[in-house]
């Protein structure tokens, strides 16, 4: 299992997203870089056949050269053991060939815009003498916005290459196979011209232009059929861009555009007012094929050699005369013997052994075998060719060319075509992508039937894990198909327990053993000893996943309360610093002291005087001193100005007086 492995320490495989005949293709994340990337890994029964190899290295040594915004760019080559890969540009989006058979046929301004930009990648190629040589809507990404990436050079080759296409193995995708390929030859830079056509005329149709049972068929219509017409399947197509398609896929490379860039230009304009109805395009025709006159020998000509040679022929004169008239007469007869037989054969003949006219008649929906039996009654010669048909069954005739209520000769070929039933398509790989798009997805395609069956599971909630049917690379007609996929509910739940009671350390341990995360918040409680659990968040019985949060809030005992306290001190008269005061009786004066007492607590601060008067003598006082919680009281005493006692008592001293 590839899914999760490092690659050279540096590239995790996440998931496959696609893949051809000889790599598969996965998202894989760039731990050092922190980016996805598209990695293409060789399959592993290719990794001892060198031939696989060098294909696969010939890839990234011919793209990684390549610099262009519709082509993907190739980060990174290497081997780990008996891996080999490429590391290329991640393009979040689909295949053209997905976009075609989702959307159908794009409209002509969406099929130059596309188009543009795919010329523009094979004439970067070409400009740096790499031949792509398998052009298809399957190599070609695009995004949301209409932006199209060209990859998978594996099969390119560098025009300074001398190497050939094997015979009998023809390289590249048969449907958009130029003819010189479907021979064996060498690929030029106008293969790819004329697969760039085949594309055109897909974009613009929503079909192939060539189908059959075989890839030898498939090439042999590439070799020797005209392309279709494709107003006839899209009349809204301009003959402007119909002829784009005509001229590209021209069966002889010399009656193709000459290069990529003439193509460019071509399409650059094809929607111009001005030329949306040229004449279509026309193969000229080749020297050599048109009829010619032979030219007439005059009698001057024959004079001129009879002249020439009068002096050999004066002496035998007589002799001469003698048998060129007995010649003359056996020649007159011959010519009149030649002369009653071409009137026979030019107008008596004919009436008697020309072949008669036949009408086609119609074997629409017929077997074959009793299509042929019909038309061979009529003298008429049959071939057959299968196509794909959504309304046909397989088996029974869709059409026939020519088509039926032709007036043809006797001896004259028809072809059947065949219904191979609904055409089938390759089940893809889902395994590790949405469900949820997938089934929207899926259901655009036709499929009617998706089923699914929830399993927990460490991969994230919601992902496709396994694919019971259709296997990946099956082929399937949607609409017939039940689909069935495992899908991941998650890692397994956890029933949240009551905590309430339990002491810290009791519950992280709890925590811990779950692999759940803990808050802690504190608060007075009336009821619930301190450093118990007082609530919880989540509440009882919830389902949780490892790694969510839960929150505890733990008892600090009951809220405390303002406490009161009584401080008694004593202040000795002291005579030194007292100070004489009259009585009013006109008798001496009395020493007195002056005593100041400050408070700061609840009900009192040092900016105002709680108690004052004088004494004469020791007095004795009493403080009652009211103190908040984790708060302080202190009292401050003067006798005549100066500082005499000062006391700090805090809350809990307060409270252990009591």
């Amino acid at each position: 299992m590839m899914v999760g492995r490092i690659i050279n320490e540096r590239y995790k495989l996440i998931r496959p997203i696609g893949g051809g005949g000889m790599a598969r293709v996965y998202l894989a994340r760039d731990i050092i870089l922190h980016r996805n990337v598209a990695m293409k890994i060789l399959r592993m029964e290719y990794s001892n056949d060198h031939e696989f190899i060098q294909r696969f290295r010939r890839e990234a040594e011919s793209a990684i050269s390549l610099t262009n915004n519709h082509i993907v760019s190739i980060y990174d080559v290497g081997q780990e053991d008996d891996v080999y890969y490429i590391v290329m540009e991640y393009v979040e989006g689909m295949t053209l060939k997905q976009h075609i058979q989702q959307n159908g046929p794009a409209s002509v301004d969406e099929a130059v815009h596309i188009m543009s930009q795919l010329t523009s990648a094979i004439s970067h190629a070409h400009d740096n003498g790499i031949i792509h040589r398998d052009i298809k809507p399957q190599n070609v990404l695009i995004d949301q916005n209409q932006q199209v990436k060209i990859t998978d050079f594996g099969i390119a080759m560098a025009l300074s290459s001398t190497s050939l296409t094997k015979t009998n193995n023809v390289l590249g995708s048969v449907h958009y196979l130029s003819p010189e390929q479907a021979r064996g030859g060498t690929a030029t830079k106008k293969s790819d011209i004329y697969s760039l056509g085949i594309v055109l005329y897909e974009l613009l149709t929503g079909q192939l232009p060539f189908s059959g049972e075989s890839a030898v068929s498939i090439a042999l219509k590439h070799m020797q059929v005209d392309t279709p017409s494709v107003k006839s399947y899209n009349p809204d197509v301009p003959q402007s861009l119909e002829n784009v398609v005509l001229k590209s896929t021209a069966k002889d490379p010399l009656q193709r555009y000459q290069t990529i860039e003439e193509m460019q230009m071509d399409l650059s304009t094809a929607l111009d007012p001005d030329r949306v109805n040229e004449n279509p395009f026309v193969v000229p025709e080749e020297e050599g094929e048109e009829t010619k006159a032979v030219p007439v020998i005059s009698d001057q000509t024959n004079a001129y050699n009879s002249n020439h040679d009068d002096t050999k022929v004066m002496n035998n004169q007589e002799e001469t005369k003698k048998k060129s008239k007995k010649w003359l007469a056996i020649l007159l007869s011959f010519l009149a013997l030649l002369i009653t037989a071409g009137v026979i054969a030019l107008f008596i003949m004919p009436s008697l052994f020309s072949p008669d006219d036949v009408t086609v008649p119609d074997v629409t929906g017929e077997t074959y075998a009793d299509a042929l039996q019909e038309l061979r009654d009529l003298g008429l010669e049959v071939e057959r060719e299968s196509v794909h048909s959504e309304e046909v069954e397989e088996d029974l005739v869709v059409r026939s060319t020519p088509s039926e209520g032709s007036s043809i000769k006797e001896g004259t070929t028809v072809t059947l075509f065949t219904s191979m039933g609904k055409e089938k398509i390759e089940f893809d790989d889902y395994v590790g992508r949405s469900f949820d798009q997938t089934k929207r997805y899926l259901e655009s395609q036709g499929y009617e039937e998706i089923i699914e069956y929830r399993k927990e599971s460490e991969r994230p909630e919601g992902e496709i894990i396994g694919q019971i049917q259709p296997d990946p690379g099956e082929e399937i007609i949607p609409e017939e198909t039940k689909v069935i996929f495992d899908i991941s509910s998650g890692p397994p739940k956890i029933s949240l327990q009551s905590l309430k009671g339990w002491t810290l350390d009791e519950v992280q341990d709890y925590i811990n053993n779950n692999g759940l995360t803990l808050e802690t918040e504190e608060e007075h409680s009336e009821t619930v000893p301190e450093g118990e659990v007082i609530r919880q968040d989540p509440g009882v019985d919830s389902e949780l996943e490892q790694g969510d949060s839960v929150k505890v809030v733990l008892s600090k005992g009951p809220e405390p309360k303002p406490v009161s306290t009584t401080v008694e001190f004593e202040v000795p008269f002291n005579p030194e610093s007292a100070e004489g005061n009259g009585n009013g009786n006109g008798q001496g004066q009395e020493q007195t002291n002056f005593i100041q007492i400050y408070i700061s607590d609840m009900n009192y601060n040092f900016d105002e005087v709680a108690h004052e008067e004088e004494i004469s003598s020791d007095t004795t006082y009493e403080l009652t001193l009211n103190i908040e919680p984790n708060e302080a009281a202190e009292y401050r005493v003067l006798r005549d100005g100066e500082l005499f006692k000062e006391e700090v008592i805090t809350y809990e001293e307060a409270r252990e007086g009591q």
